[in-house]
């Protein structure tokens, strides 16, 4: 029996996964590692750390295996983040991740540069992208910079520990900004306007494609048998897509986990003339999707128990929250939230936004905060899904993915604001089920993404809409969509 792995290296943890070749669920294990935040508004971690922990789970999921035999391996990773080596491949520094907001004076300066050729990339800059960070760096750690032989994103650090040359994917790659997501190669007008040597860049691959085998003294540290190949892999969003079995056209992914994202696959590279989504290349050949994000989705509701409720001793639990949310009408006695804790992407791409409750009574209790915190989250999600529907994108199929969904009522909500039935799956860590998937047809075991997901994904029974709570939310809906413009005369940088 062989047997594949999918490694995802996500924000918090990164999670093995195993699956034998007929498609079964062998293994899992996971590791977790801190977000460093030397200064407010930063985030970093140690690649190092990374490849420690993901050694450690890949350990643990080979002692669980009657034999080692791994025919193949590949990556799902947090997107958007900067890695940078030197000439012997080890790191500059800390890793500047996703969630890091430091460089938004260089986002500006990215837009008056070069948002002529944004459309080429297909999205508006956001900080923690890897084109706004490297222009920080280069102005704030010059010593740094110039040092730098390699940038990669996350993921591929790991590729390098296994003893493979500096590679990124083509959808991965497309998150950065520096990228013709038509071409599917590094865009040299971009990083000619930046000012950013081509050199550094790694050569690219569809994420498929098989670009090397484990080296020999690293499979025998981690104990695996045998020859290993290694498939160029993903960033967490296509690979979740994949996991999800969300892999054509007409099929929606809505995914509540820390943030909370749309995504739907696209079969021609469409992007929004006012770039309030992004369009990026799919780890599927030949395919783009469109994405839409919501920054603190869960981490809206996270941030309330640990910060409001929770005091001394008294730690609240998810599920009891979740209860009392429940006993609470459709639309919280018109209690609003906007989940702007940390600024937002779509549609509005503004670091400087805040959140707000809105609406209070002193008839709103407990329950109201959180079912508000879930009804706001949704209908952030909502404004990404109508920026789809006027490009003349529509859905037969939503599927439902992420902690939230773990949520009869919350998963109720969504459908409800959505106004359509969502699926579940019975997929266990799916970004890494994704990699997992991306390792079988690589390697030759699948013919296509197509036919391994019809092999390792199943679905639940779908939640339905609730007829009266679709009325609600549309009339809420409304005044959820003019807080933003109210709420920033508010906010700092107004």
């Amino acid at each position: 029996m062989e047997y594949f792995l999918g490694i995802d290296l996500g924000t918090q943890s990164v999670k093995v996964v195993c699956y034998d070749e007929e498609g079964n669920f062998v293994a899992l294990a996971s590791r977790e590692y801190p977000i460093l935040t030397p200064t407010p508004g930063y985030a970093e971690q140690h690649p190092e750390t990374w490849w420690e922990k993901t050694r450690e789970a890949i350990q643990e999921v080979l002692a669980a295996l009657p034999e080692p035999t791994i025919r193949a391996l590949s990556f799902s990773g947090q997107m958007h983040g900067t890695v940078m080596l030197d000439e012997n491949l080890v790191p500059l520094c800390p890793a500047i991740i996703w969630a890091d907001q430091r460089s938004h004076q260089e986002a500006r300066e990215i837009r008056e540069k070069a948002g002529e050729y944004l459309k080429l990339a297909g999205s508006d800059v956001a900080t923690g992208f890897m084109a706004a960070t490297l222009l920080w760096v280069r102005k704030n750690l010059p010593d740094v910079y110039r040092r730098i032989r390699f940038v990669l994103l996350p993921k591929d650090f790991l590729k390098v520990k296994l003893g493979l040359p500096p590679t990124t994917d083509v959808a991965d790659a497309s998150s950065t900004l520096l990228f013709n997501i038509r071409l599917r190669n590094w865009s040299e007008e971009i990083l000619t306007t930046l000012g950013l040597d081509r050199a550094i860049f790694p050569p690219v691959h569809e994420s498929t494609q098989v670009i090397g085998q484990v080296a020999r003294n690293v499979r025998e540290e981690l104990g695996i048998k045998g020859p290993c190949l290694v498939v160029a892999g993903a960033g967490d969003q296509h690979c979740a897509a994949l996991g999800n079995g969300v892999t054509d056209e007409g099929e929606l992914l809505v995914t509540i986990g820390t943030g909370g994202q749309v995504f739907t696959p696209i079969t021609q590279p469409l992007v929004d003339e006012k770039l309030r989504i992004h369009t990026f290349c799919h780890a599927i050949p030949g395919f783009w999707h469109l994405l839409g994000a919501t920054l603190c989705a869960g981490l809206s509701l996270s941030w309330f128990k640990k910060s409001i409720l929770d005091s001394g001793a008294h730690v609240f639990d998810f599920r009891n929250l979740d209860q009392e949310a429940q006993k609470v009408d459709a639309g919280c006695n018109g209690l609003l939230f906007f989940p702007y804790l940390i600024g937002e992407r779509t549609p509005y791409m503004d670091p400087h936004a805040r959140g707000a409750f809105v609406n209070l009574h002193l008839t709103h209790q407990r329950g109201h905060f959180v079912r508000a915190i879930m009804e706001g989250v949704g209908f952030g999600l909502r404004i990404a899904v109508e920026v789809f529907r006027e490009l003349g994108v529509d859905f037969q199929r939503t599927v439902f993915s992420g902690g939230g969904a773990r949520s009869n009522l919350w998963r109720r909500i969504i459908a409800s604001i959505l106004d359509m039935p969502l699926f579940t799956t019975q997929v266990r860590e799916e970004a890494a089920t994704g990699a997992c998937i991306l390792a079988m047809v690589g390697s030759g075991r699948f013919r296509s993404v197509d036919e391994a997901t019809r092999v390792l994904v199943q679905y639940t029974h779908p939640t339905l809409p609730e007829p009266a709570w679709v009325e609600v939310y549309h009339r809420l809906y409304q005044k959820f969509r003019q807080g933003y413009t109210a709420l920033r005369e508010l906010s700092p940088g107004s």
